[in-house]
């Protein structure tokens, strides 16, 4: 009942905590309902679940029934699943966050543990100081009133009292003797009431009269030391001290005395510090006088020590006596005397009662612990392993993994059951759907792949027929015509078979056949290069890679009468471990527009193109780019200083297979297809791209 009692205590305060944060509501549901399913029908572990609810710190508003009856018993869970608002929450760990909120209690609780031990240590030592500070205080005004009285009355009497006055100026008058006597008489009645001071004396410099008189019980050292110390100074009194009460060490005690110098003697009075410790005997603090250093004046066990003089803090200050025991030190500043009243309090009055209480919150902790270990256990059991093995199938399923399902026939847990199921199931569809799904990514690919080389081909072919028809309409020009057409033919048949890729040297074949045509046009105009590197000559590349570009450059650029220089250069190069293929198209025309280079270095996602007629051939080059080779492909446009357009294409470097397919594209980057990396300079173009 003790363990129901505090779990129901921590559960409400972690409701109150809810109401600060609302997070993971529809996992929290799930936890609390298949916990208290998982012990409900348990006969010695229905605390446990509601002890779970608190340790797991559920942000949730539940309320628990205790019910009874003869076989066993039962907690139930009321749960309102439509007074809750479903927010967006963090991703988190049923299994760690179980365990960590448990964590943080057993962390709370020592802290708490902590801060109840030094709070109460620290009330207890205030408390402490506080009573002896105004005990001291008290006992201060009283001592400093006497001190002020015994003052006054010496004035008084040096002022005002003829027989005082008489006794310190008379000295062959025969009365000095009936003086003295009356003197006398007004000194012990003046330490009569006067509890604090023990003797009082009066003394003539010029008659070497000296009156004394102290209490019943006293010691006369101090009045035979007062009076040889008067004598000696005689009419030099440098070496007195008139400003206050100061200290000296006799032989038997040690005093405190007060010297008033009047013109004809002194008057003064004693105080016997031994005295002064008499109120507090019955305790075990011990009270020590100092002098203005912190050096204790009547102890000779701490005569050596040299105590705190700090009076303007009100906190004690420690300190460790010879016989290994700590201290905490009241100090008082006696207001009429260079010397101070320090208590000195022994720790174990202080930490006796901290010891009781560290007793009783150690039993508490030890009770908390052996809740601690039952928890473990029973979580490790009835808890952990069931979620792992759902932690398991679920990652089975996030991770696509082609593995056998889980054997669940030792598994006792409903819900275990019930979702192991579930998954499975989950895991054939998943399967089936990921083939399907497939099937129609290529389908597609191959349909749209199709649709650009059908937009290509009548491009291409226009190009070509535009040509044709700037032909002059001689026999010269028939005998071109002838030839021109015959080039076109097998430019055609290249440009629409139904090959997905050729090998770079196949491309560049047909480069060189429409570079021949072209020259057949424009006799003496046009100078081409093509340095291709060996090594990539049987890469793997998608038809008119390379024709487009020229094609562009010769419709745009290609004037009779004027030079055209075409430069075409391939090299393999490696990057991270990886072989690329860099192909590079150079001429000396006019170069691009660079509203035209802003728009071809753009990634393709950021492309919009409306098919007006213009760049379908650049456009659909570098969509296909991006559906044969996905985002390892690069291209970048730009002006060439000396020469014109520069377009540089770079691709993987696959090894052309006979099947004539191109590999299919695995790589995944978050990179962007074609970005403005270059260091090529750029320099303004008049190119109308199309």
């Amino acid at each position: 009942m003790f363990f129901l009692l505090v779990s129901s205590l921590f559960s409400r305060f972690f409701v109150v905590a809810s109401m600060f944060e609302q997070n993971c509501f529809d996992y929290q549901l799930l936890l609390l309902y298949n916990f208290n399913k998982l012990f409900s029908n348990s006969h010695c572990l229905g605390f446990i679940a509601l002890f779970l609810e608190s340790m797991c710190k559920l942000y949730i508003i539940t309320e628990a029934s205790f019910l009874n009856s003869s076989k066993h018993r039962t907690f139930s869970l009321n749960f309102n699943f439509f007074d809750h608002t479903m927010h967006k929450h963090k991703i988190y760990s049923l299994k760690k966050k179980a365990f960590w909120y448990w964590m943080r209690i057993l962390i709370m609780f020592s802290i708490l543990l902590l801060f109840l031990i030094f709070y109460i240590s620290k009330q207890l030592q205030h408390e402490t100081y506080q009573g002896i500070h105004q005990t001291m205080d008290l006992y201060v005004q009283q001592l400093n009133k006497s001190m002020e009285t015994a003052e006054n009355c010496l004035w008084e009497f040096a002022n005002n009292n003829t027989d005082v006055v008489d006794t310190i100026t008379s000295k062959n008058n025969p009365n000095a003797v009936i003086s003295q006597i009356k003197a006398s008489r007004l000194l012990d009645n003046t330490l009569s009431y006067m509890t604090d001071i023990d003797g009082m004396f009066v003394y003539g410099k010029a008659n070497d009269h000296f009156v004394c008189r102290y209490k019943n019980g006293g010691s006369n050292d101090c009045s035979s030391y007062m009076k040889k110390l008067l004598r000696q100074s005689g009419e030099d009194a440098s070496a007195l001290n008139f400003k206050s009460w100061y200290y000296i060490e006799l032989e038997r005690h040690t005093y405190l005395i007060r010297i008033i110098n009047d013109l004809h003697g002194y008057l003064g009075a004693w105080i016997r510090l031994d005295e002064l410790n008499t109120p507090f005997d019955d305790s075990n603090t011990i009270f020590l006088f100092a002098d203005e250093n912190g050096i204790p004046y009547d102890n000779e066990s701490w005569s050596d020590f040299k105590l705190s003089t700090d009076f303007s803090t009100q906190k004690p200050h420690r300190i460790r006596g010879k016989d290994g025991i700590q201290y905490l030190q009241v100090a008082e500043k006696l207001p009429s005397s260079t010397c101070s009243l320090n208590a000195l309090i022994p720790s174990e009055e202080v930490n006796t009662p901290i010891y009781n209480m560290l007793k009783l919150l150690l039993g508490g902790a030890l009770l908390i612990f052996v809740v601690s270990l039952l928890w473990t256990v029973s979580y490790e059991h009835l808890i952990s392993k069931p979620l792992d093995l759902i932690r398991k199938m679920a990652s089975q399923v996030k991770e696509e993994q082609q593995v056998p399902h889980p054997d669940l026939s030792n598994e006792r847990c409903e819900e275990v059951l019930e979702i192991g199921e579930t998954l499975n199931k989950l895991m054939n569809r998943i399967e089936k759907l990921k083939i399907n799904v497939y099937e129609d990514k290529l389908n597609l690919k191959a349909l749209e792949i199709q649709y650009l080389k059908s937009q290509v081909a009548p491009h291409s072919l226009i190009n070509c027929l535009s040509a044709i028809a700037s032909m002059p309409f001689t026999e010269e020009g028939r005998r071109l015509t002838n030839e021109f057409v015959r080039t076109l033919s097998n430019h055609l048949r290249y440009t629409l078979q139904d090959k997905t890729a050729v090998p770079l040297k196949e491309e560049l074949k047909y480069v060189e056949n429409f570079l021949e045509m072209t020259e057949l046009r424009f006799p003496g105009c046009l100078n081409w290069e093509i340095h291709v590197d060996e090594k990539c000559r049987n890469a793997s590349v998608f038809p008119i890679i390379l024709l487009m570009f020229t094609e562009n450059t010769i419709k745009h650029n290609m004037i009779m009468g004027e030079e055209l220089r075409v430069r075409i250069t391939g090299s393999l190069v490696e990057r991270n471990g990886e072989k690329y293929v860099v192909l590079t198209h150079l001429d000396s025309g006019s170069g691009y527009f660079e509203e035209d280079l802003e728009y071809l270095n753009r990634p393709v996602s950021q492309q919009v193109h409306d098919f007006d007629g213009k760049k379908i051939g650049t456009y659909n080059l570098l969509k296909r780019l991006y559906l044969v080779y996905g985002e390892k492909a690069h291209a970048h446009f730009s002006n060439e200083p000396g020469w014109g357009a520069r377009s540089e294409v770079t691709i993987p470097y696959i090894p052309y297979r006979e099947d004539g397919n191109p590999p299919e594209n695995k790589i995944e980057t978050s990179e962007p297809l074609f970005s403005h990396a270059s260091d090529t300079p750029q320099v303004p173009g008049k190119r109308n791209e199309s």
